[in-house]
């Protein structure tokens, strides 16, 4: 990274989950996930106090302040800090284009990008040499030891510029390596059991054009939703009969999984081959499969309003939480490549 008048910068990407939601909660499932053309860059310059300003609150405050949202920034400074064994003071700007000044939200990915960005200003400012996939490690290893639940896969894709295929790492080994190893050797030198992320070269000559509904989803909500029902699955007290209830409903969201994977592995071969007609019969499946996930599960998926726009094109659906932020639709193009439209006017 450049070095600009006398300041280092670090930058993350807004991201689209193209395949793969909810499924990729579960250890070892897959996603393909773009960045998009909206970003968090993170400034960081000498000073004799460290503090830290964003263009969200226009609030400047220093790591000894009490501010619920610089809570995880000021955490993941020390978290860094304590990694790299360097403590020099600096002042750290953060300009946020996934949420605007009024805070609406676009369900870009803005709580894990903005990790991303401090994560790789940091290392630039302290001369650490690192690439994405120690990014990544270190906020997600950051975020585990602090108890944010998640894929992980929207800290994947805010490393990356581009689309990616993304396979979660077992979070059950991955605990395990935490408690009998030192933060620096899991980063440095340990593998993550069933970690793959992976840039993909895209021919596909498919347009993706991701339209924001105005629709404001808690992506946390979603995610606990999906855990408590895996407890119920698991719940060892029920009776004999709510007991094969819980069987048949185990093999439903088996199914959900294991054709999530399916159709994920075929997407992924397919945009990198130069037929975009080969894309729409599989998004037009995995739409189906969320369907299908939305009828074994309280867990809606889209709105009248975008089934409608999701009309408009040859196949579509939605992107991230269901009924949430983002709706995808697709068509063939003429550029004999993969592109992303973004559309941040309300549905």
């Amino acid at each position: 990274m450049e070095e600009k008048n006398n300041s280092m910068y670090g930058v993350a990407y807004g991201k689209l989950y193209i395949a793969g939601e909810y499924a990729i909660l579960e250890d070892y499932s897959k996603a393909i996930i773009t960045s998009v053309d909206k970003k968090i860059i993170a400034f960081i310059s000498p000073a004799k106090k460290t503090t830290i300003y964003d263009n969200m609150h226009y609030t400047e405050i220093s790591m000894n302040d009490n501010h619920e949202n610089f809570t995880n920034i000021q955490k993941i400074i020390e978290f860094i800090r304590d990694y790299v064994n360097i403590y020099d003071d600096f002042s750290l700007t953060i300009f946020n284009e996934l949420i605007e000044s009024d805070d609406k939200k676009y369900g870009l990915g803005s709580s894990g990008a903005v990790l991303v960005a401090i994560t790789k200003a940091i290392l630039n400012f302290y001369k650490v040499p690192f690439d994405n996939t120690k990014v990544f490690k270190i906020v997600t290893l950051f975020s585990i030891i602090n108890n944010v639940s998640g894929s992980m896969g929207d800290v994947a894709a805010s490393c990356h510029n581009g689309v990616i295929f993304y396979q979660k790492f077992s979070t059950t080994k991955l605990k395990n390596l935490i408690k009998e190893n030192s933060i620096e050797n899991i980063i440095d030198n340990l593998e993550w059991p069933g970690l793959i992320i992976e840039q993909l070269e895209t021919k596909a000559n498919i347009e993706m054009v991701a339209k924001w509904t105005g629709e404001i989803i808690d992506t946390k909500i979603h995610v606990n939703a999906w855990n408590e029902t895996k407890k119920e699955i698991n719940n060892k007290s029920f009776g004999f009969t709510s007991k094969i209830n819980l069987i048949l409903e185990h093999r439903r969201y088996k199914k959900f999984i294991d054709r999530s994977n399916q159709l994920v592995m075929r997407l992924k071969l397919y945009l990198q081959q130069d037929n975009g007609n080969l894309v729409i019969p599989i998004i037009k499946d995995i739409r189906k499969n969320l369907l299908y996930l939305e009828q074994i599960s309280n867990i809606p998926m889209e709105t009248i309003a975008m089934k409608k726009f999701i009309m408009k094109f040859p196949c579509g659906k939605q992107s991230g939480s269901g009924s949430g932020d983002m709706v995808l639709g697709f068509r063939t193009s003429s550029i004999n490549k993969f592109s992303v439209t973004l559309d941040l006017t309300k549905l």
